[in-house]
């Protein structure tokens, strides 16, 4: 974190009366209903600003749009009145470092080359912290909004959002932010972020932002790539209903209903996401999760999809994600292999070394691997399917099903199942981008 000082004062406001259940059970009433809202933003000037950014920020605060009482730490007085606290630093680079190049080039909104370089040296920043009853959880959010556009407008000003670990020009924060709320409501996709990883072989996925709610951040454990987007949608669809519609009830429980968001834009492209079969809505249960490093200074909800059946957690989330969001099938193939077809299965195996290696390296973020492998029928014939690797050691493959079986008893979709490589018949690369390597046999069979 940039801004630890800052930090640690509003940690210390939402931490008030903040009760926390044990990590796998729901959350005691309390931890939905905090009383103060805080947050932090950083402007960060790129040449020296023509007038005094704290003395500015009184000004503006004292405007009666904003109504904003000036203090020199936030406490509890928030749970009754909106507050601002404004620290000037001449000093940037010792007190607070602006984020890197590297940071830049994938969570810069809007800021063009030669910005991120003048960022690296801006001469002063002003840090600003937020706090507000949370009964004003959306309506505070709006007006610090657009407090800070109008501040950073003034001398240009690349605004840094501590809570999503994003950096933005002003063009981008009124683009991004202001121009997403439809009234009173905000588009809360636009409002937060979600980091997904590789965690030990299984891919994890959290939201950054839900604290400038007073709400917790969501996570998902133990997925698998090809679930991301589907289930990245179920997240922002359940942050959305969580602004709009207020927590689940007290044993975490709620039902997912993207019909039901009133946010008619955000309703509309998660909409258009659901594939046929999909019915749009889904039961969930938010339980208690442990935080891990890295992750936001804020209580953490882990997103429990066992009200669908399944033996192990990814079979459960692909039967909550056929539920809500439909799928697109893959294909079952059983076929008998021609010249042509084996031809393209030998030149695929050959590449099975060079996949495994890059496999055991790291794939990016964002890229799987499929192989398709054998499974015995009903009538001791195969049928061949995919699997997402998720674990290669030598012969041994281990990865999620990515198809229903039309004539192997007991697998389903989602089903995590074993392999030999020695026995593959090709594979599936997926790239960050979307490009695809491998895959020769299916061309063929089509």
């Amino acid at each position: 974190m940039l801004f630890n000082r800052i930090k640690l004062l509003v940690v210390g406001l939402l931490a008030l009366n903040l009760a926390h259940a044990a990590p796998g059970q729901p959350f005691p009433a309390e931890a939905w209903q905090r009383k103060a809202v805080g947050f932090a933003i950083g402007l960060y000037y790129l040449k020296m600003p023509g007038t005094d950014p704290a003395k500015a920020a009184r000004i503006l605060a004292a405007d009666k749009r904003f109504a904003l009482k000036i203090v020199d730490r936030l406490d509890k007085t928030a749970q009754s009145q909106a507050l601002l606290s404004a620290n000037f630093s001449s000093n940037v680079a010792k007190e607070y470092a602006p984020p890197s190049i590297e940071s830049l080039r994938y969570f810069g909104r809007g800021i063009s080359q030669e910005q991120a370089l003048a960022l690296q040296k801006a001469p002063r920043a002003l840090i600003l912290g937020f706090a507000h009853p949370s009964q004003q959880n959306t309506s505070g959010l709006r007006r610090a909004e657009e407090f800070i556009l109008e501040l950073a407008k003034q001398d240009d000003a690349i605004i840094w959002d501590d809570e999503t670990r994003e950096a933005f020009t002003p063009e981008a924060w009124e683009k991004n932010r202001l121009k997403t709320w439809e009234g009173g409501i905000p588009d809360v996709s636009k409002q937060i972020v979600i980091h997904a990883y590789n965690n030990a072989g299984r891919t994890r996925a959290i939201s950054l932002g839900m604290a400038r709610f007073g709400l917790p951040d969501l996570v998902i454990n133990d997925s698998v790539w090809s679930l991301n987007r589907p289930l990245g949608n179920t997240i922002n669809a359940l942050a959305q209903q969580l602004v709009e519609a207020g927590p689940p009830d007290d044993k975490g429980a709620l039902n997912l209903k993207i019909a039901g968001l009133r946010h008619v834009g955000i309703r509309k492209n998660l909409s258009e996401g659901i594939l046929s079969g999909g019915k749009g809505e889904g039961r969930l249960r938010l339980l208690e999760t442990m935080a891990e490093a890295g992750d936001p200074d804020n209580a953490l909800a882990v997103l429990n999809f066992d009200s669908y059946p399944g033996r192990d957690v990814t079979e459960h989330q692909t039967n909550f994600v056929i539920a809500v969001f439909g799928a697109q099938p893959d294909e079952v193939v059983y076929t008998k292999h021609d010249a042509a077809l084996r031809a393209a299965s030998a030149h695929a195996r050959a590449q099975l070394p060079a996949l495994q290696k890059a496999f055991l390296s790291g794939l990016t973020p964002g890229e799987h691997l499929l192989v398709k492998a054998p499974f015995t029928t009903r009538d001791n014939g195969q049928e061949w399917m995919w699997i997402e690797v998720t674990e290669w050691n030598g012969d041994q493959i281990k990865g999620m099903l990515r198809s229903d079986p039309r004539n192997v008893r007991g697998l389903k979709a989602g089903q995590m199942v074993g392999a030999h490589q020695s026995e593959l018949f090709d594979y599936l690369r997926v790239f960050p981008d979307g490009r695809t390597e491998g895959n020769e046999t299916s061309k063929l069979l089509k």
